[in-house]
C-alpha cells in the first residue's frame, strides 16, 4: 500500500538571497548553539521557511486548503517532510508546523527566520525542527530521488523536475514511507542533522566525487539508491575524519554502513519478487514475519535488515520466488552467502542501534565488507544482482 502520509516539495529561489538554503541553516545552527550553551530550550531550536507570495498573484493558492490540512498530520506526531531543492541539491526538512498566519508579527519569531523575509509576503510558513542534506551538487541524483515522490495533483505520478514544478509547494507522497529523522539521535549522537552536515559538508561533497571515481566506478555508483549514496558518504566522512581517535564511538558510521546495505536490499529484492508474484495465489505470495503479514506480490514497505535476513533464511516461499526471479548465481548468493554476511553486519548493527559504543576495529570489519576493502564488497555484489 502506498504511504498515505503527505509531504511538501518546493524550490528555493536564489533571487531572495545569495544562498537561501544556507540563510536558513545559519538561523537553525545559531539556535542549536544557544540551546547547547544553556541559553535556549530545545523547543526553541527551529527555523521558519516561507512560501513567498508572488507579487504577480493576488488570488490564493489553488491547493491552499490541502496545504493547511497538513498541520493536522504534523500535530498527530506523524513525521512530515518539506523537500527543498534548487535542482542541483536536495534537502529535507522536518516539519513542526504549517500556518498561514504572519509569524513574523509575533514576538520573538523574527529571530527564527532569515532577515530577507521581512520585505516579503508569504502564503504559508513552515516551522522546521531540522534540515538534512540528501543530495549535494548532483542534478541526476536529485531527479532520481524526486521520482520517488508521487505528485498528488497528477494522480500520484512521479515528480518531474523539469515541467512538473508548478503551483508550488507540491503535495507529494512516497511509497517507501521513508522517515529521514526517526533514527537521528542514533546516527548523530543527539545532534541535529543540520549540525552534522555542516561539520562534514566539505568531506561529504569531496567523497561524493571520490567514491564513484576511485572506488566503486560510475556505473556501480549510479546503480545505488540516492539514499545509499548519502549513507555511504556520511559514514565514510566520519570514519576517515576520526579513524585515528582511539576513544571515538564509531556506532554512527556502523549504523550508516548497515543502512546503506538495508536500502539496497530493499530496492533489489522486493520489486523483483513483486513482479514475479503479483499474479500468484495468496499462499505463494503471503509470508509472516514476527506476526506481521507481508504480501510479496504487492508493494512492500521498507523492511529492516533483521526482517530481510529472516525472510532469506527461513521462508520457503521466498526461496522459491528468489529462484524464479533471479539468475541461478544471484539466487544462490542471496540464499547462501548473503545471509551469512548479514549476520555479521547485524551483530554490530544491533548494539550500535542501542547506543553501545563501537570501536574502530569493529567498524573496520563492517566497512571492509560493505565497501569492498580487500574483497568484493557487499554493495558491489548487490549492484551486479540489480543489473542481472
Amino acid at each position: 500500500m502506498p504511504d498515505p502520509t503527505r509531504h511538501l516539495l518546493t524550490v528555493w529561489n536564489p533571487a531572495y538571497a545569495d544562498n537561501a538554503l544556507d540563510a536558513h541553516l545559519r538561523v537553525l545552527l545559531r539556535w542549536a548553539g544557544r540551546q547547547r550553551a544553556g541559553a535556549a530550550d530545545v523547543d526553541d531550536v527551529y527555523v521558519w521557511w516561507a512560501k513567498v507570495r508572488s507579487r504577480n498573484r493576488d488570488e490564493p493558492l489553488p491547493h491552499a486548503g490541502e496545504i493547511a490540512a497538513l498541520d493536522h498530520q504534523v500535530r498527530a506526531d506523524i513525521e512530515t517532510h518539506l523537500y527543498l531543492t534548487d535542482y542541483r541539491s536536495l534537502y529535507v526538512g522536518h516539519l513542526g508546523e504549517v500556518t498561514a498566519e504572519d509569524v513574523l508579527a509575533e514576538d520573538g519569531e523574527a529571530e527564527h527566520a532569515p532577515a530577507y523575509y521581512r520585505e516579503l509576503e508569504a502564503d504559508f510558513w513552515f516551522r522546521l525542527w531540522d534540515l538534512r542534506r540528501l543530495v549535494s551538487d548532483d542534478t541526476g541524483a536529485v531527479i532520481e530521488e524526486l521520482r520517488r515522490l508521487g505528485n498528488t495533483r497528477y494522480h500520484g505520478r512521479p515528480v518531474s523536475l523539469y515541467g512538473g514544478m508548478v503551483e508550488l509547494p507540491l503535495i507529494v507522497t512516497r511509497d517507501d514511507g521513508a522517515r529521514w529523522f526517526a533514527d537521528r539521535d542514533m546516527l548523530t549522537s543527539g545532534r541535529l542533522w543540520a549540525e552534522r552536515d555542516a561539520d562534514l559538508r566539505g568531506d561529504t561533497q569531496r567523497l561524493a566525487r571520490e567514491l564513484p571515481d576511485n572506488l566503486f566506478g560510475r556505473v556501480v555508483w549510479n546503480a545505488f539508491e540516492p539514499a545509499t549514496r548519502t549513507f555511504l558518504t556520511s559514514a565514510e566522512a566520519v570514519f576517515r575524519t576520526r579513524r585515528d581517535d582511539p576513544a571515538f564511538d564509531f556506532s554512527g558510521p556502523a549504523v550508516e554502513y548497515a543502512k546503506a546495505v538495508e536500502t539496497e536490499l530493499n530496492a533489489l529484492i522486493f520489486p523483483r519478487l513483486r513482479k514475479r508474484l503479483e499474479r500468484a495465489m495468496a499462499r505463494d505470495r503471503d509470508v509472516l514475519v514476527d506476526g506481521r503479514r507481508i504480501d510479496l506480490g504487492a508493494r512492500v514497505p521498507h523492511q529492516s535488515l533483521g526482517t530481510i535476513l529472516r525472510l532469506l533464511e527461513h521462508d520457503d516461499a521466498v526461496a522459491r520466488a528468489l529462484g524464479a526471479a533471479f539468475s541461478h548465481a544471484d539466487a544462490g548468493w542471496l540464499r547462501g552467502t548473503a545471509p551469512r554476511e548479514l549476520k555479521g553486519l547485524l551483530e554490530l548493527r544491533n548494539p550500535a542501534a542501542h547506543s553501545e559504543a563501537v570501536s574502530r576495529e569493529r567498524v573496520e570489519q563492517v566497512r571492509a565488507l560493505v565497501m569492498g576493502v580487500g574483497c568484493e564488497g557487499f554493495l558491489v555484489r548487490l549492484a551486479r544482482a540489480k543489473a542481472g
